[in-house]
């Protein structure tokens, strides 16, 4: 009896052993759960201005990515910091330095204004702070080894466009294309496509950013096979398109980044108007792969919008960003992260992603049109594609401009 009084004595010594070193651990545990920082992750999308419409796309495209890994990534939580930068470069650069100075982020999402790029280049070099494109990025980034540029650089892109254009028969071309870096860099990168492959520009005009009406210049058009417009964003485009019907001119038309602008929304509204209007894409919800039927199932559940366009930029973006953070541990550095991104290779709703060593993505480049299914104005399957190669970017640079008369 004694000896199984003297076990039950000894058990209840260690199971109080037990608990008081739980007791006096679990602060200990509990303060090193606490010193696991958050990846902080900064974003700078267009709730307001000539862009607002693509803030709230961006955004939904980024938080679908976050949710599939329950905002986490490598044992660290991840952190969403968005501001607003208003399309408007001042305000950009401003926030830009606020998300590193006072939020000391080591990774930008955005902002979407090819001259906001151009002026925030020097400063993320400086500051070793990794920046994304939203929508294509500028060739003179490419050098500052800090800028994830995707899905190329926005002349990349259309040199293709421009080529496909004069296949088509067209020789002769005018365009029309909002006064700023990023789509100056558009359409100039498709009229050297088209002048390289044979045809001539004979005019080019320029629109103001924000243009509230676009007669003067559709009067001044000259007569021309096709022309090419670009603008800042959906209520521009849709309001160049509807001027010109309004003049009656029959030339044909052709765009590009008809992936951001032709929101379903704006499509709506044209409607027949648009129909027929071909351009370039870097996407089109019915493109026909595995990732891209999950993801416009996702995003269409979580924003209740039909015909997903600008939210699968920043999807892909926040994966390639997920993948690279993975890779590295949860390693936020710019000395880890920036080569991580480099090596990253995915499946993305638009089809293959990698890098080129200097940071430039290869993806798919897709020519579509507007069309009617089921009774909505939607972009046509791809009616024609190529992939976008690291050489194109060389390739599409050194338009001069048409020759004057």
């Amino acid at each position: 009896m004694r000896s199984v009084s003297m076990i039950k004595k000894i058990l209840l010594g260690v199971s109080l052993l037990v608990v008081v070193s739980l007791l006096l651990c679990s602060p200990l545990l509990a303060e090193k759960q606490e010193k696991v920082e958050p990846i902080k992750i900064g974003c700078l999308f267009d709730y307001t201005g000539s862009a607002g419409d693509h803030g709230p796309r961006y955004e939904a495209g980024v938080r679908l990515a976050l949710e599939e890994v329950n905002y986490q990534v490598a044992g660290r939580p991840i952190k969403l910091i968005i501001e607003d930068s208003a399309t408007n470069v001042d305000t950009a650069f401003e926030k830009f330095k606020t998300l590193v100075k006072r939020d000391k982020v080591n990774i930008v999402i955005g902002p979407l204004m090819g001259d906001a790029h151009l002026a925030i280049a020097p400063y993320a070099a400086r500051e070793k702070v990794i920046v994304t494109s939203l929508i294509n990025g500028m060739y003179e980034t490419i050098e500052s080894k800090t800028h994830v540029i995707y899905p190329t650089t926005c002349d990349a892109q259309t040199y293709p466009l421009g080529k496909y254009l004069y296949e088509k028969g067209y020789r002769t071309m005018v365009t029309v294309g909002g006064n700023y870096a990023g789509k100056i860099a558009y359409i100039n990168g498709a009229a050297k496509g088209f002048t390289d492959a044979g045809g001539t520009v004979i005019q080019q005009l320029w629109p103001p950013v924000g243009c509230p009406d676009y007669s003067p210049y559709i009067g001044a058009l000259k007569k021309a096979d096709v022309v090419l417009f670009g603008f800042a964003g959906p209520a521009q485009v849709s309001r160049f398109i509807y001027q010109y019907r309004q003049a009656g001119l029959d030339m044909p038309l052709a765009t590009l980044t008809a992936d951001s602008d032709f929101t379903p929304e704006a499509l709506e509204e044209i409607g027949d108007l648009a129909l027929g209007i071909e351009g370039q894409a870097s996407y089109t919800w019915q493109l026909d792969n595995p990732e891209n039927k999950k993801f416009v199932k996702a995003i269409t559940e979580k924003t209740g919008k039909l015909f997903p366009s600008t939210e699968r930029n920043t999807y892909t973006l926040m994966k390639i960003i997920l993948s690279a953070l993975k890779a590295t541990g949860g390693d936020d550095s710019y000395e880890k992260l920036w080569p991580a991104i480099l090596n990253t290779k995915i499946n993305a709703p638009e089809g293959p992603v990698y890098f080129s060593p200097d940071g430039v993505a290869i993806t798919n480049m897709y020519i579509v049109k507007v069309e009617k299914k089921d009774g909505h104005y939607v972009l046509s399957a791809p009616i024609w594609s190529t992939p976008i190669l690291r050489e194109y970017v060389d390739v599409a640079r050194g338009w001069k401009g048409p020759k004057e008369d």
